[in-house]
């Protein structure tokens, strides 16, 4: 039995009867659930991690070789953005609540998970792409001063890049907060629930 089939069960369940679960299995099941969770998430800061570094590397790199300062801020923004990932796994890491031996401290150490996760993503704009937005914007108008007397051909060309730059910046958005809907809300609402109805029963969890 899955953590999803305890879940269906818990929730055609009459809530007027006592719940019938076998605490150990659905224990079992919330912490290898949780487990899959965090390693998903590991692999995605990591991920990050490792880009925002070589981004870094690139643009310091190409700052130096065009001789464009600006780049340098493009590199600072995804130096940023990437020790904040770092930053953040290691404080959750010392701020995790340890998984205990009962089935309610479990379920509270993946609800804290869900809740960070939940709040990270509402306020992304603030810790990811705000910190991007002055090296590029000041690359960009750099590139564009410097351009103004080749004709209106490189200024429309710096301007879609321009428009390409907060396409991109919105999909991110929109993609995460997409995610917090279809995926976290639900995931900490069904845990919150089956807290709530574990604490109400009459059993010794």
């Amino acid at each position: 039995m899955t953590f999803d089939d305890l879940q269906s069960k818990w929730q055609s369940h009459n809530h007027d009867m006592p719940l019938n679960v076998d605490t150990n299995v659905l224990m079992n099941e919330v912490r290898q659930n949780h487990r899959v969770f965090e390693t998903q998430l590991l692999r995605r800061d990591l991920s990050e991690i490792i880009t925002a570094l070589l981004i870094t590397v690139v643009f310091a790199s190409l700052a130096v070789l065009l001789g464009q300062w600006t780049l340098f801020l493009c590199a600072a923004g995804s130096l940023i953005v990437g020790s904040f990932f770092l930053v953040d796994r290691l404080k959750q890491r010392q701020r995790r609540s340890t998984i205990g031996n009962t089935l309610l401290l479990t379920i509270d150490a993946a609800i804290e998970e869900v809740k960070h996760q939940i709040r990270l993503l509402r306020n992304i704009v603030w810790w990811y792409l705000l910190p991007l937005v002055p090296g590029i914007g000041l690359f960009l108008a750099h590139v564009s001063w410097q351009s103004r007397a080749n004709g209106s051909a490189e200024q429309i060309v710096i301007a879609g890049v321009a428009a390409i730059c907060v396409i991109a910046f919105w999909l991110v958005y929109w993609i995460n907060q997409r995610e917090i809907k279809k995926t976290l809300e639900p995931r900490r609402q069904e845990l919150e629930e089956l807290r709530s109805r574990l604490t109400s029963s009459n059993s010794d969890f």
